[in-house]
């Protein structure tokens, strides 16, 4: 009997990671970000455009209308789409630099 508990145990053991990680799928969702206005060869505009994706960020990744389990935001879902993005910021500020974008 001793035999059967501990199988069963070491069984449930095993599996219980498993399940912890069954996580679903994460989502794509895409969010359109202004640049307007902001001249991409200018540091400060570049924080600017930043903190507008780091806001998209947020609002993707803690919408409003989600039933909030923890209340602690997303931090890790946020700095996964901020990153996903920075390859893009960085063509936009070296094409911004070198003369190649229209300016406003």
């Amino acid at each position: 009997m001793k035999t059967l508990i501990a199988a069963t145990l070491a069984v449930g053991l095993l599996s219980a990671p498993q399940i912890a990680l069954a996580a679903p799928a994460p989502q794509t969702v895409n969010i359109a970000i202004s640049a307007d206005g902001l001249d991409l060869s200018r540091a400060s505009d570049m924080r600017r455009l930043r903190n507008r994706i780091a806001d998209a960020a947020a609002e993707a990744c803690d919408p409003a209308d989600r039933m909030i389990v923890t209340p602690m935001p997303d931090y890790q879902c946020r700095r996964a789409a901020i990153a996903s993005v920075e390859p893009m910021v960085q063509e936009l500020a070296l094409a911004a630099r070198s003369g190649k974008m229209a300016r406003r």
